[in-house]
C-alpha cells in the first residue's frame, strides 16, 4: 500500500513509499553509498558496506532510526530517514539523508518522502524536525529550496567541520 498516496497529491503515483524493514537493508545499503559517494564527506570519509549495514539492521527494527523508501517496483529509487532525539527535550526529530535518482529529481518525489517523515514524525510526537543538510552536493540547493517554499522550514543554524 502507498501509504504517502492518501495524504498529498502526487504526480508519481507509480512509486511507492514505505517504511523500509530489515528485509531492505540489501538495496538501502548500496543506496547510501551512492549519496555518500556524490557527498563532500567523501573527501575525507571512507562510507564502509558492513558497517552500514550492521548499523540498519539494528537501528531500523529497533525504531532508533525510520527509514522510508521509494520504490519504482523492485528498484529503489528514493530514500529518506531521520531519527528521534529526545535527551533532554520533547522528542525533536534530526532527518539523516533524504536522496532521490536524478533522473526523478524536480519531480514531486522529494517532497513526498519528506511529507510522510514530518507525518510520522509528528505522530511520533515530534514538536520540530531539524534539516541539517550537509552533503555539500549542488542538489541540496534545491532541497533546501523546497524545505523553505514547500514545508516553511526556517533557516536555523550553520553547519561547521573541522577535519582531523
Amino acid at each position: 500500500m502507498n501509504i504517502a498516496a492518501r495524504s498529498l497529491k502526487s504526480a508519481t503515483p507509480h512509486i511507492e513509499l514505505r517504511l523500509a524493514t530489515k528485509d531492505d537493508v540489501a538495496k538501502i545499503v548500496p543506496f547510501l553509498a551512492l549519496f555518500f559517494a556524490r557527498s563532500r564527506w567523501a573527501e575525507n570519509l571512507a562510507f564502509h558496506s558492513a558497517r552500514a549495514a550492521n548499523y540498519l539492521e539494528r537501528a531500523i527494527p529497533s525504531g532508533y532510526a525510520v527509514y522510508i523508501v521509494a520504490l519504482d517496483g523492485e528498484r529503489l529509487v528514493g530514500l529518506c530517514s531521520y531519527h528521534l532525539y529526545n535527551v533532554f527535550t520533547d522528542p525533536v526529530g534530526v532527518m539523516d539523508e533524504t536522496y532521490v535518482v536524478p533522473e526523478l529529481r524536480r519531480s514531486d518525489l522529494g517532497a513526498r518522502l519528506v511529507h510522510l517523515a514530518l507525518h510520522l514524525a509528528k505522530g511520533e510526537g515530534c514538536k520540530v524536525m531539524n534539516f541539517p543538510v550537509a552533503s555539500g552536493m549542488y542538489e541540496q540547493r534545491s532541497l533546501i529550496n523546497m524545505l523553505v517554499k514547500r514545508f516553511g522550514c526556517e533557516p536555523m543554524g550553520l553547519l561547521l567541520r573541522k577535519v582531523l
